[in-house]
């Protein structure tokens, strides 16, 4: 059986309307990138370094080959926040996101671009907290 893609899992977690079985959706799902994605939406600590909106990109065709992407393109992530790469030119910063974007299962690229927006739909920042206590707790001091 294969790992369903992040999309998928914020797909089902949005799609659920009881807040326990939010939670016990996070705690079943959870994993290094599940909660890489959640700090890269609400913790305040990290800053993106890419223009407000929606960048204008040709989301993939949803296939099999796509899906799981996310899980390895989540060690490049850094290049997108303040501080990860100061370096990086603003232009080919937006451009590495475009092309990242292109290159993700669509369901993923829509929750890279929600944690961009910094509002997963379906699971906020109290949830998360709440399914991990002490994750993110950091965060609310700053």
């Amino acid at each position: 059986m294969r790992k369903p893609c992040i999309g998928e899992i914020f797909q089902e977690i949005e799609k659920e309307k009881v807040k326990n079985k939010k939670i016990k959706l996070l705690q079943k799902y959870d994993s290094q990138t599940l909660r890489g994605i959640c700090e890269l939406a609400y913790d305040a600590r990290l800053t993106w370094a890419l223009p407000e909106g929606r960048p204008p990109f040709t989301p993939l065709e949803k296939s099999f080959d796509a899906q799981g992407h996310l899980y390895s393109e989540m060690r490049r992530m850094y290049l997108y926040l303040k501080g990860g790469n100061d370096n990086l030119k603003p232009a080919r910063r937006e451009t590495i996101f475009i092309n990242t974007l292109e290159e993700l299962d669509p369901d993923d690229a829509e929750i890279l671009l929600q944690c961009k927006e910094r509002k997963i739909k379906g699971c906020t920042k109290k949830l998360i907290q709440e399914a991990y206590p002490g994750f993110l707790a950091e965060a609310e001091n700053k």
